[in-house]
């Protein structure tokens, strides 16, 4: 199972704590439901504060916080310091932190690396930690260094140092008491350990890891605050994530203390720590607030098919109009060539009976067909005139009408429309057409 498997599943009560607010995923949250969000996922309130803070937009999606519980997990890169052979580290933090099982961990993973670690029972105060630290040895089949409760603990941390320079080893883990922080004495003991891991075996310890219960949520910042002033603390693993609803207070340990989170306990066995990946930690809790992209796209086509029906019928009731002012404008000028054209045809008619009457009178036959062939040259002309008429409308719509006007306001044209004479000058002025 890949890593994220494993954080999704350690967040179950965490996304359930969170479902109470906010039962039903969706596109984006206001600032109060947020904030109702981020504190039920146990995240300090002033962290809460500085995050709503630093959101300007009232619709908050899942990029913009996303972006802003990335930001608090800005020191979470680790760097390994360089070092000789072998690497030591030095496991601290408060008793039932789940130190002994974390120690358990780390030493399988190392061994399946394919490194030789030792390991060394430096919490002699409790009988119960070197029997249990013992127990995971020969379970793992790795060597360990240990006495009998009540002795030096620093002794114990030298005699294991020692061990794995003469014999090659490449990994040291050292297990410490885990008293009240608060007691000098610890505060005291850990300072000389630290100062003689140094004395066995140069730049010792390369690293000291502090193991906080993820079920004290915000309460094992003030926990790891003392640890890293007594010897200074160069990690955090989290412990116990799966049994908590505090999830969310990884945030806050990571924003407060500054310090690279490394690993992350998702159970009780030996397999049960994987590295600790911001983003995919962020995006776990994320995907129980909001919904996945694939329903963001159907929810955004579902919104807009009902723009693009308003859209399209306004281009439809567009493409109408024009149409319809291209009729009202072609029946206005026809009507006056039709009853030009249906005079002639009248007076026609009515001269071809005559002509069929007096066909035996000679004179009268010519003058009745000069008559006719003077009212045909009339009914020409008139025609023409229409025709004209017809072209430069058609000119106005190809044109958009306002081009073609331009381009005749210095001219005089010949335009027969509405029964205006036929010579007359057209001028375009405020805006409008007139005869001049």
């Amino acid at each position: 199972m890949g890593m994220f498997g494993f954080i999704s599943r350690s967040l179950n009560k965490t996304v359930e704590a969170i479902k109470v607010v906010a039962p039903k995923k969706k596109l984006y949250f206001t600032k109060d439901e947020l904030e109702d969000i981020l504190l039920e996922a146990d995240v300090e309130y002033d962290l809460v504060e500085i995050i709503i803070e630093q959101t300007y937009q009232e619709k908050i999606t899942r990029d913009i916080l996303r972006s802003k519980l990335l930001a608090t997990l800005a020191h979470t890169t680790y760097t390994e310091p360089e070092y000789e052979a072998p690497f030591v580290e030095l496991i601290v933090g408060v008793n039932g932190a789940g130190k002994t099982t974390t120690i358990s961990k780390l030493a399988r993973r190392y061994k399946e690396d394919g490194k030789k670690v030792i390991l060394g029972a430096g919490d002699t105060f409790r009988a119960a930690a070197i029997e249990q630290l013992t127990l995971w040895a020969k379970r793992l089949d790795i060597p360990i260094v240990s006495s009998k409760q009540g002795h030096d603990s620093s002794a114990v941390a030298y005699d294991t140092i020692d061990s794995a320079k003469s014999k090659g080893y490449d990994h040291v883990i050292i297990d410490t008491a885990g008293r009240l922080h608060t007691q000098t004495n610890l505060a005291n003991e850990l300072k000389k350990i630290n100062r003689i891991c140094g004395k066995c075996h140069e730049g010792a310890p390369h690293r000291t890891l502090l193991i906080i219960d993820g079920t004290q949520g915000n309460s094992a910042i003030a926990q790891a605050k003392a640890f890293n002033d007594m010897i200074g603390v160069d990690g955090i693993i989290i412990t116990k994530l799966d049994g908590t609803a505090k999830g969310g207070s990884v945030f806050s340990i990571a924003y407060a203390l500054e310090l690279p989170i490394l690993y992350v306990g998702t159970g009780e066995q030996p397999e049960d720590l994987v590295p600790f990946d911001k983003y995919e930690f962020v995006d776990g809790i994320l995907d129980a607030l909001y919904v996945e992209e694939e329903s963001k796209k159907e929810q955004e086509k579902v919104q807009e098919e009902p723009l693009k029906e308003e859209t399209q019928e306004e281009k439809t009731e567009e493409l109408e109009q024009p149409q319809q002012r291209v009729e009202n404008i072609e029946e206005v000028t026809q009507e006056p060539h039709e009853k030009q054209e249906e005079q002639p045809q009248e007076e026609i008619k009515e001269v071809t009976p005559e002509e069929t009457e007096e066909t035996e009178e000679t004179e009268e036959t010519e003058e009745t067909e000069e008559i006719v062939e003077e009212e045909t040259q009339e009914t020409e002309q008139e025609e023409m005139q229409p025709s004209l008429q017809e072209q430069l409308l058609e000119k106005f719509l190809e044109d958009e009408r306002l081009l073609l006007l331009k381009k005749l306001s210095d001219t005089k044209c010949l335009v027969n429309y509405a029964n205006t004479p036929v010579d007359t000058n057209i001028e375009f002025k405020d805006g409008a057409w007139s005869y001049c």
